[in-house]
């Protein structure tokens, strides 16, 4: 029998701090969108830098990474 796995999917916004907010900024910044330092936390910077991500990647520019955000970031290869 195959199993599945279910993935939750955390839901980054404004305010976060972390190793998760690190790993959106290290993505976005590799991506060519810079957001600003490197600090885990997420500010003005990051928050210009993912909606200039989503409307580029035309998903709903709502300044939250969530799974259609991270889906853009981290393609399944």
């Amino acid at each position: 029998m195959g199993s599945k796995i279910s993935v939750a999917i955390a839901i980054v916004e404004k305010g976060a701090k972390g190793n998760l907010t690190w790993i959106l900024q290290a993505a976005l910044y590799l991506e060519g969108f810079n957001p600003g330092s490197l600090d885990s936390i997420f500010g003005k910077g990051t928050e210009s830098a993912l909606s200039n991500f989503q409307k580029a990647k035309r998903i709903t520019a709502d300044k939250k990474a969530g799974k259609a955000t991270f889906t853009e970031l981290f393609p399944k290869q």
